[in-house]
């Protein structure tokens, strides 16, 4: 469950700037990831995720702006993980991680007679996560994670009613989830 996804940027259309805010509506995704344990306690992983929300508000200059549209993104991810040592008795894994990857984002936003922001283009994007795991048996588990991610300057292009689309500055977008996944060992 992707949330609370907010996208904030500047462009100067004409003598003064402009402000956009997009924020993003509850939205969903996934992922796949392929792993291995290393020595004190990390684990290292390959992730493919994809992510897609749609808009919840946008405004220009603080004034919303009826709008639509949403932001896919799709990322190949390399995430370093530590499992916090606990006792051997506590039930659950505690762990902590980031990660590091390229992200595809694909965002159209704006409403019938105009689009106010466009983007399809490989990012840089990272990550930081915290969650723990429950061990189902000695090769499988539950897991629960909180994740923040985000895209960094983006290219989009920016534009408003009448004007031609010219780069926006700032790009950056901001996303949170909570993933649920199952892990087995091989």
């Amino acid at each position: 469950m992707a949330f609370n996804g907010n996208h904030d940027t500047t462009w100067t259309p004409t003598a003064a700037p402009t402000t956009l805010r997009a924020s993003y509506a509850t939205g969903g995704g996934g992922s796949l990831y392929l792993g291995v344990y290393l020595p004190l306690n990390l684990r290292a992983e390959l992730e493919a995720l994809y992510r897609w929300q749609p808009l919840s508000a946008l405004s220009l200059n603080g004034v919303g702006t009826p709008a639509s549209g949403n932001t896919r993104i799709a990322a190949p991810f390399l995430n370093l993980f530590w499992d916090v040592p606990t006792p051997d008795d506590m039930l659950i894994q505690p762990f902590v991680g980031m990660g590091v990857g390229a992200a595809y984002v694909n965002t159209l936003l704006g409403d019938a007679s105009n689009t106010y922001l466009r983007q399809n283009r490989w990012d840089l994007a990272y990550s930081f996560m915290g969650g723990f795991a429950l061990p189902l048996d000695e090769t499988s588990r539950l897991t629960a994670m909180y994740r923040w991610m985000q895209v960094r300057d983006g290219g989009h292009r920016c534009t408003t009613a009448g004007l031609t689309p010219s780069a926006c500055l700032d790009n950056n977008i901001d996303s949170q989830s909570v993933d649920l996944g199952y892990q087995i060992d091989l």
